[in-house]
């Protein structure tokens, strides 16, 4: 035994030594967010899953269709009524179209990129809003769904919306059939939205209009993630303004006689050069993007039109600076619109023009509530998400800030294995919703959000708390 004693020391002591070198070790258990869910509950979630799993081959041919098919914002004719014609299939009852819409609202399209040639019906004709009623009307869940696809020569899928609709369908059809089948109280609804972050904001739309009325809370997801994170309650102060400057200059020859001319393109271009004088004295929150979408006809005519379009952010915890209210966030991004616009009619003056400005779309955050996050948190670890932590801030919700300004609202994105890194809005991010990897995220984000529901539907405790939360957080939301 003497002798052995030595060796098996050294054994200890290279063991520990590699468990604190990097070597690969058994995961921890991580702790439980919520409470753990009763028998009851397991029972109708296990249901909804194999629901899920029956559906998911069906589901994941629509999102590769609309991969191949894709629509840009506003003309998703073929992508919305294929979702609502599966939703129908189910039972579910179907509008299309959103009534009670602002006056001017057709003609916001049209400043916002909407092609001049649009043949399609007036207003969000691409929007709609399924029911499938259950043992009883209340509570009400929803899921948004969006389907655009981003605006290019051909558009293309770069923010992997072709994965939200199925991804959103797929939970409530599965889980409005379960809650049937075993008696739970409660609706759903799927509520499509279409146009995200085009202008000007359906979604904001839809939420003023009173379309969201009656739902209690709100699910939506964002294709594929390569983390999963716990977001903090609170609210963030992303705020996005658009805009479109148009000037009106007088056409000449650009070579015979340019000085009988007038250039509107060299308002655009004097105006451009003066945003980023701007840009320069800005906080480091602020974010200017433009396009000029209008330069005039030809090279040989001084331009008689000139346009851009221009969008300014302000990303105030998306950075190391520190945060602000959302008031006073509002407050900072309408000084800089009205810097900007006097910025226009400054270059208008210099040049002898005259300019149109157009405010055609307003997006502010809404708030995340804890309650919400840690349910889906929870859920995702429980069925497998890779890279879980905490997040910094609470989530953004730029495009849907409006929205859970009304309800309770949490957004799904799952980490899942093989999903490599890519750009935002970049063919590369388009492409992983057709592979393994995106089509196993697609059916585990789905299992997610109907958990997380299901959850607020068997669990009145939670439900409540999650209200008194979100009550709570929009009322300090509106202080200064």
């Amino acid at each position: 035994m003497a002798n052995r004693l030595p060796r098996l020391i050294l054994v200890a002591i290279c063991l520990w030594s590699l468990s604190g070198s990097g070597a690969a070790q058994a995961p921890a258990t991580r702790p439980p967010v919520i409470p753990k869910e009763n028998p009851e509950i397991t029972e109708v979630r296990k249901a909804v899953d194999a629901q899920i799993d029956a559906l998911s081959a069906r589901l994941l041919e629509i999102n590769d269709w609309m991969y191949h098919n894709p629509e840009s914002g506003f003309v998703e004719f073929k992508a919305s009524a294929m979702l609502a014609d599966e939703l129908k299939k189910h039972g579910f009852e179907v509008e299309m179209g959103v009534p009670n819409l602002p006056s001017d609202y057709d003609r916001l399209k049209l400043i916002g990129g909407l092609a001049p040639d649009y043949s399609g019906a007036p207003g969000l004709s691409t929007a709609f809003k399924a029911k499938y009623k259950g043992k009883s009307d209340r509570p009400v869940i929803g899921f948004m769904v969006e389907y655009d696809a981003l605006r290019g020569h051909p558009p293309f899928h770069g923010c992997q919306h072709n994965m939200q609709g199925p991804t959103g369908i797929g939970a409530a059809i599965a889980l409005a059939e379960t809650m049937e089948k075993f008696k739970v109280p409660g609706s759903v609804w799927v509520i499509g939205a279409p146009a995200e972050e085009v202008g000007p904001p359906p979604k904001r739309a839809q939420a003023e209009s009173g379309y969201l009325n009656g739902i209690d809370f709100m699910m939506i997801s964002h294709g594929t993630g390569r983390e999963t994170l716990r977001s903090p309650a609170g609210f963030s102060s992303m705020h996005l303004r658009q805009m479109k400057y148009t000037f009106h200059g007088k056409p000449a020859h650009a070579a015979g006689d340019p000085w009988h001319g007038v250039s509107a393109l060299d308002a655009v271009i004097l105006m451009l050069d003066g945003i980023e004088r701007l840009r320069e004295h800005s906080e480091p929150q602020f974010r200017f993007h433009y396009i000029i979408d209008n330069g005039g006809v030809a090279p040989n005519i001084v331009p008689q039109l000139a346009s851009a379009v221009v969008w300014v952010r302000h990303l105030a915890d998306a950075t190391n600076v520190g945060s602000v209210s959302p008031m006073k966030a509002r407050m900072m991004i309408e000084a800089k619109r009205e810097q900007m616009d006097n910025i226009a009619r400054g270059a208008a003056q210099m040049t002898g023009t005259t300019v149109d400005v157009d405010r055609y779309g307003d997006y502010d955050p809404g708030v995340s509530v804890g309650t919400m996050n840690d349910i889906m948190f929870q859920y995702a670890v429980d069925y497998g998400a890779i890279r879980v932590g905490e997040a910094k801030f609470p989530g953004q919700w730029d495009e849907t800030g409006a929205v859970t300004l009304l309800m309770p609202g949490v957004q799904a994105k799952i980490g899942t294995e093989g999903i490599p890194e890519a750009a935002g809005h970049s063919q590369e991010n388009a492409d992983i919703t057709i592979t393994p990897a995106g089509h196993v995220n697609l059916v585990q984000t789905a299992k997610v959000m109907a958990a997380t529901a299901l959850r607020l539907f068997m669990d009145p405790e939670l439900a409540r708390k999650a209200k008194d939360e979100h009550a709570a957080l929009v009322e300090k939301y509106r202080q200064p």
